[in-house]
């Protein structure tokens, strides 16, 4: 449906053959404008930040969950739990940022107060 939307003014030319003059060109000059202002808003469209998967979690806050062995964490992150790994020493309940993700593991440090000492 979409390639018929961006071909409207090669099939409006057909316009040309069984309308006069004087009615052709306006008719044709609104779908030239309207094709114009629907390529306007594809391209706008196109060229926005990716707002799903993997890119939408950088950056992101969540919550410390839980400890596991090690450096690991649970951390919840836009309403799920991950796998999380820092070098921060993080406990339940503090604010984290994710840094970047590794499979299903996600690199994060803290944000809270708590974990880091008070911010001067």
């Amino acid at each position: 449906m979409c390639h018929i939307i961006l071909l409207m003014p090669v099939l409006a030319i057909p316009l040309f053959w069984f309308l006069p003059l004087l009615v052709a060109v306006p008719v044709y000059g609104v779908i030239l404008v309207a094709s114009g202002w629907v390529y306007y808003l594809a391209i706008r469209v196109m060229r926005r930040p990716v707002g799903t998967g993997i890119e939408a979690l950088i950056h992101s806050t969540g919550e410390v969950v839980g400890k596991k062995e090690g450096d690991l964490f649970r951390v919840r992150v836009q309403s799920e739990i991950w796998n999380a790994e820092s070098t921060d020493n993080l406990r339940p309940g503090d604010c984290i940022e994710v840094i970047s993700v590794k499979g299903l593991r996600l690199k994060v440090r803290c944000l809270s107060e708590t974990a880091t000492g008070p911010l001067v």
